[in-house]
This record gives C-alpha cells, sequence and structure tokens, in this order.
C-alpha cells in the first residue's frame, strides 16, 4: 500500500508564538483513546533541557478521524503544564536506597548471579531468560573496563562532594578517598591496589563511586530537576503513552519520562483521564537506563524495556524493570540476558500485541531495537509473558529475531517506535540518517510489518 504524506501542520508551539527559537531535541508523543487525543511535549524558556517544562494539549476526534486537521483541540496551542507534586527529598532518598540493588551489587556486595535473581524487589515472578546470568570472567572483565571508563570521564567539580559522601557512609574509605585528586586517577588506583585487595572489594568500591556521584549530580546539579518548584523540569518524554487496566477495573494513564542530565527514568500516571499526574514512588533505577517503554502482561503486571546509556555496563543488553503494583513501585534494572536482545546505546520500543496470530493470555509482546552499533538494522523481536494464571518463576520466552531494515552503507537506523492496527498490521517509524554531499540529512522512514496478523 502507497501511502501519501500529507503537509506540515503546526500542533505545538514552544509559547510566545515560538518566539524561543534555540528548540532542543525532542520526542512529542501522542495518546488517543476512546475520542479523545493527547499531545505530550516539552516547552524550554532558553533552549535548553535544563529549562524544560512538560506540556499537554488535550483535544476530541471522530470515529470518522481523517487527519490531524480534524482534531477538535480544547486547549491552545501552547497547551497546558503538565504539574504535580512530590518530595525531593523523598524520592531522591529512595532512589538512593535502591542503589545497592542495581545490577550487579545486592546490599553493597558484588554478586552479579544473586542481584539479577533478586533485584526485581517488587516483582512476585523471578526471571527474564531461559539462559542463565552471563557472568563469567570475561563478562565480569567487560563490566569493569567499562566502569572505569565511565568513572574517569567523571566531571571534577563532584569530586569532594562524592568523596565526603563515601566518607562519611564508609569510614573504613577514607585512606583510599585520600589518594583521590581526580577522577581519572580511578584507573591507576585500581591496578596499583589490585594486587593487595580482593577484586571483589575493588570492584565494589567503583560502583560505589559512580552510584555516589550519580546521586551527587541528582542533588547538586545546576539545573537542580529536583527541588519542589522545579521538579517538573528537564524531564523528557520518548515512549507513547499508554493507558492500563487496574485490578478494580478502572483505568490508568501512564507517561514514562526520562532525564538525559541524571540518566534517571521516572513514570507518571494519572487516574483521573489525564486531569492530574502524580509521580510513581520510586523510580526505574539503573546506572544510565533511559527512555523506558512499557507494556502490560495479562496477569496486570508492568514491565518496562529501556535504553541503557552504559551499555557495557549491562552486558550490552536491554534494561528491563518490573512493577507489580501498576506503576507506583518499580524494581532496580536488570537486563534481558537473551544474547539476540541487545542494545548499544540506541532508543527502543516495546508493544503488547492485542490482534496478532499469537494466544493473548500467554502476553505476546514484541521489542523493535537497533542490536548494532552502527544502527545498520532494524530488529524486531516477539517475547511471550506466560499466561495470566502463571505464579512463581516462569521466564520469558522469545522468537528468533527478525529483521526488519538493513541500512544502505554509510545510513544509520535509530529511534524506532511502534503501534498496532486494528488488523494487527505493524507501522514502526524510526529515523533515518542519510550522508550526502552537505554532511547528512535525518529522514523519516515508516515500515509496514504484516508477518505477525492473524
Amino acid at each position: 500500500m502507497d501511502y501519501a504524506w500529507r503537509p506540515l501542520t503546526k500542533i505545538a508551539d514552544n509559547g510566545e508564538d515560538g518566539a524561543v527559537s534555540k528548540y532542543p531535541a525532542t520526542n512529542p508523543v501522542f495518546h488517543c483513546d476512546a475520542g479523545k487525543m493527547r499531545l505530550f511535549w516539552q516547552m524550554t524558556s532558553d533552549g535548553t533541557q535544563s529549562s524544560s517544562q512538560l506540556r499537554m494539549r488535550a483535544g476530541s476526534v471522530s470515529n470518522a478521524f481523517d487527519s490531524i486537521l480534524s482534531v477538535r483541540w480544547t486547549t491552545p496551542v501552547d497547551g497546558d503544564p503538565l504539574t504535580t507534586s512530590v518530595s525531593g527529598d523523598d524520592f531522591l532518598n529512595a532512589a538512593a536506597a535502591l542503589c545497592p540493588n542495581t545490577w550487579p551489587l545486592l546490599n553493597g556486595v558484588f554478586e552479579p548471579r544473586k542481584s539479577y535473581e533478586k533485584a526485581p524487589l517488587f516483582s512476585s515472578e523471578k526471571g527474564h531468560n531461559l539462559t542463565a546470568p552471563e557472568v563469567d570472567a570475561a563478562a565480569i572483565d567487560a563490566m569493569v573496563d567499562a566502569l572505569v571508563a565511565r568513572i574517569r570521564d567523571f566531571d571534577n567539580t563532584y569530586l569532594n562532594d562524592v568523596k565526603q559522601q563515601l566518607s562519611e557512609n564508609r569510614p573504613t574509605l577514607r585512606p583510599i578517598l585520600d589518594r583521590l585528586r581526580r577522577f581519572s586517577d580511578i584507573l591507576r588506583f585500581f591496578d596499583a591496589f589490585h594486587a593487595h585487595l580482593k577484586r571483589n572489594t575493588l570492584i565494589v568500591f567503583l560502583y560505589m563511586v559512580y552510584d555516589t556521584y550519580s546521586m551527587v549530580v541528582m542533588r547538586l546539579t545546576v539545573f537542580n530537576m529536583f527541588s519542589p518548584d522545579r521538579y517538573d523540569r528537564g524531564w523528557q518524554t520518548r515512549s507513547q503513552p499508554q493507558k492500563i487496566k487496574l485490578e478494580n477495573g478502572a483505568d490508568r494513564l501512564l507517561l514514562p519520562v526520562h532525564s538525559n542530565a541524571v540518566n534517571l527514568s521516572v513514570v507518571l500516571y494519572s487516574d483521573d483521564d489525564g486531569t492530574t499526574w502524580k509521580y510513581a514512588e520510586t523510580p526505574i533505577l539503573g546506572r544510565g537506563t533511559v527512555e523506558p517503554s512499557i507494556v502490560q502482561r495479562p496477569s496486570g503486571k508492568l514491565t518496562a524495556f529501556l535504553r541503557t546509556k552504559a551499555p557495557g555496563l549491562y552486558l550490552n543488553r536491554v534494561a528491563v524493570s518490573d512493577s507489580c503494583d501498576y506503576g507506583i513501585t518499580w524494581s532496580p534494572a536488570v537486563p534481558v540476558l537473551n544474547a539476540n536482545i541487545k542494545s548499544r546505546d540506541s532508543g527502543i520500543s516495546a508493544l503488547s500485541l492485542k490482534h496478532s496470530k499469537f494466544d493473548p493470555s500467554l502476553g505476546p509482546f514484541i521489542v523493535v531495537y537497533t542490536p548494532d552499533q552502527d544502527g545498520r538494522n532494524l530488529h524486531l523481536s516477539v517475547g511471550f509473558f506466560g499466561t495470566s494464571s502463571d505464579r512463581g518463576n516462569r521466564p520469558l520466552a522469545w522468537l528468533e529475531p527478525i529483521c526488519l531494515e538493513q541500512a544502505d552503507n554509510g545510513c544509520r537506523i535509530g529511534d524506532p517506535s511502534v503501534t498496532e492496527g486494528d488488523d494487527g498490521t505493524l507501522y514502526i517509524s524510526c529515523s533515518y540518517h542519510v550522508p550526502n554531499e552537505d554532511g547528512a540529512c535525518e529522514k523519516i522512514c515508516v515500515i509496514q510489518y504484516d508477518g505477525l496478523r492473524s
């Protein structure tokens, strides 16, 4: 089927009739359901993500929806602020409490296998794969190398704050911390002390520095996004909002957002059809896990698939987090250890299948991603959560990946987003970077895939 694109139509503004010309890269997202249309995007006062504010524009559509021009908007082109309130300290303290339980630490101990099995603290079901965690020596060395590389590039502005906080929490570390003059000393320190300290002790030290730095930046960053009057600033949208069913049959709207400033994700939710919004009690915590894409199992449990901006710390895999209370609390992120579900710091999109050839009670879903570092291939993998009556440790099962697109030499694919038509046809949009004599241009590619229809 051939599609013809209509001319560009302005449906959102940056305020003041677009007077702010320097606009940051952003990902507006739509939610359309039961005749209601919602658009979420970022408004900025100075052209940077740090001053951005989430905005929402609402409208209605008829059953004979033809195009975006047929939307009857009930709010102006610059939308309404999406505001909510939260205690910044409570939120940060909850995040700090989860840090020792993020992959691959468990209660401050380097236990990759145990941390993988037990990290989903809020989950009644453990395990995400048919294979055991890859925690052999080579995998550990790769994680350590990635960790050292990231730490040595940290901003030394925060070094004293990190040393002070670590010294207060772990006084025994003071002699070691006194040797650090800059974060780049970590590599020299690690090599010099490797012969005198247990390897696990050094690995735990590295993770503690990484986590403490992240928390310090959250508290002290000039963006100050966690203070009560700025808490709605700096968040970015990526994946589409979605409506889920609660146990009592009521509807809940979820809006996943993330911050590139502090590499953190959180889920906003609304129980009154988008009128008011609340923050989840815990973030989706990981080390550089952003852009959550959420699917709901037949049992009601939620699973978020996340892009990993520190892929080496997740064995080059997509990260996953669970919620068993409909998005209120989330488990620390752990890797999906299926060898085919890879992440090289690239966008992903996940979706529950409603009209496919698979039994819906098995919880079929798809993940669309680019597994290679150069972004040359776009893959789709089908997975299954298990029946709604399953209890215990049933793992995910995956089918072999499907290659949707292969870029020509020099081109790059990225930022996929997938939706499902009423007949089971999948529509996958993605960016397509094409080199030319002027440098490069970016196009939008839409792929139609019928292979999973009933």
